[in-house]
């Protein structure tokens, strides 16, 4: 066996002698399996978990693993049937057959009981027995295809836990079964990964390459695991290409980055103490490392790009388990002991591959700015409490958004102007609402997406009492893409010779914003905002808009508006608090106020649009805004912009304040 050698065997079940409470979970949902019979599909009829979501909110369904019918939204309890959620639930019942089968040989392993040596035994043979009949198919967005799932993703995902179980298994299988499992369902496996794994980096194919390994490594195929490592694209060229200068994955989302690493993990913690392990390279530590230092107020980070609908938080314990083990890192300590403040540390992670004692340390929460590599900024008050994440980095492919120069702002980890992330894939608000300019707080041409591009940092500067960062992402430049596949979902023509400029001033009282947009002349030009809570409107005679346009136009809905030539002041009412903006323009404009969709989509925000319906070469917006508690009042005494000067004066609960920015002006000198 590879997984674990004898001493850390040894060290596991006198362990698990005095703290059962972890097995008993395991065992649950392995007798649940027992009692229900196991479900292994005959044919190649799984295709994608995505699908497995309601096509009216996003929701995920409720998955029962004994109805392949009647599949249920827990939203709005809209009643499905057929493709492609049958598919879809067959993706899940691989996902469940495949970890119980790891699940039930562990506690073989750890406990000597028979009955979940044979529930693993099984499912694996049942696969193998199966896995050739499953004919590849998938028609997935951005995958190729698999033959157990309909993506060469899920494939990889469910034969690293079938090579598991079969490394665990092994000495107990009979010569036989070892060949019949080995020739009908891992080899085959291994084919189909190496001759689909794609030539790019992606998390995608870090997943493949794990696969692979952990499955040449349960096999003793020394020519899979040196593919699987070593070959272009494999796991040493991933750390190599796609990793960015200050130790970012390239697709520039944290959710990613730590799905990147879960598949990195998953070969490592197969390979450790081999002479196959990359542990002893510097990538790893620094990868897990860096989301550290822009960890928000209550150490979660936010949803942006293809993330998910909540922050990461809990989540990371199965990661940093790992790296503190194998690294000791004080700074891995902290996150660990502030996820076990509010959770148990009972997790698998914690288990096979924990310290024994987390040595208590704290984190020191600061700001961040990169230009080189992420391009990511975090701007903090002084008590640490409002979080500023201004995104003006690189486009990262397939799950990175056309959401250059936007803001995403929490305080005390609520979010108060949010990046929405996204719902699951299958879902039609993926592409048509989530994945698009017109639903990040940027600015938007057209109503269309912007095209790549990479943003840069014309100015950083801290003083006393502000920090400003000004950056620019420019259309009129050849586009720099990474090495990775993706489908153009973008407007050239609506970007065509534009130039953007964002400058942030921020304070621990309030932050001031000018963003300057150049070159769209004749176009309509939009800056938007989408903040969390109740909306209360600038008191104004407004009159019923339609939104047309781009898709994502059509989920939004009650739009209402008026000429607005003046400052505009809004407010909207969380349970972080009070968030006063006062908006103002160089140009002619429309204030606009409309519902559209959350994260979870069953709830809604209030947006707020300053459009520019035919703009000339020069167009300024500027904001000011403000989080406070209710009883915040918050007045604009003057406004004026000139050029890309900006002048403000605004009074705060009986104080008056003077400000002087500017936006792109330096080089208009």
């Amino acid at each position: 066996m590879v997984q674990f050698t004898p001493e850390r065997l040894a060290y596991l079940r006198e362990k698990l002698k005095t703290n059962g409470r972890l097995l008993d979970g395991l065992r649950q949902g392995c007798d649940t399996l027992i009692e229900t019979g196991v479900r292994i599909p005959a044919t190649g009829v799984a295709t994608w978990g995505h699908y497995f979501a309601c096509p009216d909110d996003g929701a995920h369904l409720k998955f029962d693993y004994r109805s392949d019918h009647d599949f249920v939204c827990p939203v709005c309890s809209r009643k499905l049937n057929g493709e492609p959620y049958y598919g879809g639930w067959w993706r899940i019942v691989n996902s469940v057959n495949t970890g119980t089968a790891y699940n039930a040989a562990l506690l073989w392993l750890f406990g000597g009981e028979d009955k979940y040596r044979d529930l693993a035994e099984h499912i694996l043979l049942g696969y193998a027995r199966n896995y050739p009949n499953y004919e590849e198919h998938g028609d997935i967005p951005y995958n190729k295809p698999g033959r157990m799932n309909s993506q060469i993703l899920d494939e990889a995902s469910s034969l690293d836990s079938l090579a598991r179980v079969y490394d665990i298994l092994k000495a107990a299988l009979t010569e036989a079964q070892r060949e019949f499992i080995e020739t009908n369902l891992l080899l085959p496996g291994a084919e189909i990964l190496r001759k689909n794994r794609t030539d790019q980096i992606h998390n995608h194919e870090v997943l493949v390459d794990s696969a692979l390994g952990i499955i040449g490594l349960a096999l003793e195929r020394r020519d899979l695991v040196d593919f699987a490592v070593n070959s272009r694209y494999g796991l040493i060229y991933q750390l190599e290409h796609a990793v960015l200068d200050d130790w970012m994955w390239f697709e520039n989302t944290f959710h990613y980055h730590f799905f990147a690493l879960k598949a990195f993990m998953s070969y490592e913690k197969m390979a450790a103490g081999t002479q196959y392990s990359l542990l002893g390279r510097p990538e790893y530590r620094q990868m897990y490392l860096m989301p550290l230092k822009l960890l928000q107020a209550d150490f979660s980070l936010p949803r942006l790009g293809d993330g998910g609908s909540v922050p990461l938080f809990a989540q990371l314990a199965e990661h940093y388990e790992f790296m503190y083990k194998v690294y000791g890192d004080r700074a891995f300590a902290a996150i660990l002991d502030r996820i076990y403040e509010k959770y148990p540390r009972d997790g698998l992670g914690a288990l096979l591959y924990g310290q024994e004692q987390i040595e208590s340390a704290g984190i020191e929460l600061d700001d961040y700015h990169n230009d080189n590599g992420s391009g990511l900024t975090v701007l903090r008050s002084k008590d640490k409490t409002q979080y500023l994440l201004f995104r003006h980095g690189r486009y990262g492919g397939e799950h990175d958004h056309y959401d250059k120069l936007s803001l995403h702002y929490s305080v005390n980890g609520t979010e108060v102007l949010p990046d929405l992330g996204t719902v699951p894939y299958g879902s039609p608000k993926h592409y048509r609402y989530f994945k698009n300019t017109f639903t990040h707080n940027t600015v938007c041409v057209n109503t269309q997406n912007q095209p790549p591009c990479n943003g840069e940092t014309l100015r950083f500067e801290k003083k006393a009492g502000h920090t400003l960062i000004e950056c620019r992402a420019d259309w009129t430049r050849p586009a720099q893409t990474p090495d990775s596949f993706f489908i153009k979902q973008w407007d050239d023509e609506a970007y065509e010779g534009v130039r953007y400029e964002r400058t942030v001033l921020f304070t621990d009282e309030f932050f001031l914003e000018a963003f300057r947009v150049r070159g769209a002349r004749g176009r309509q030009v939009d800056w938007i905002i989408h903040p969390k809570g109740r909306c209360k409107e600038e008191n104004a005679a407004k009159t019923a808009l339609t939104l047309a346009g781009s898709p994502p136009t059509e989920y939004f809905r009650n739009a209402r508006g008026w000429r607005a030539d003046v400052p505009v002041s809004s407010a909207w009412i969380s349970q972080a608090g009070k968030l006063s903006v006062c908006s103002f323009c160089s140009a002619a404009s429309l204030a606009i106020y409309a519902e559209a969709p959350d994260n979870p989509a069953e709830n809604e925000l209030t947006y707020f649009i300053r459009r520019v319906e035919s703009a000339g070469d020069d167009v300024v917006f500027a904001a000011l805004f403000r989080m406070g508690p209710d009883v915040d009042e918050l007045s604009i005494d003057k406004a004026e912009i000139n050029g890309g000067r900006i002048s403000i004066r605004f009074t705060l609960n009986g104080k008056t304040y003077r400000r002087k920015y500017t936006v792109g002006e330096y080089r208009d000198k």
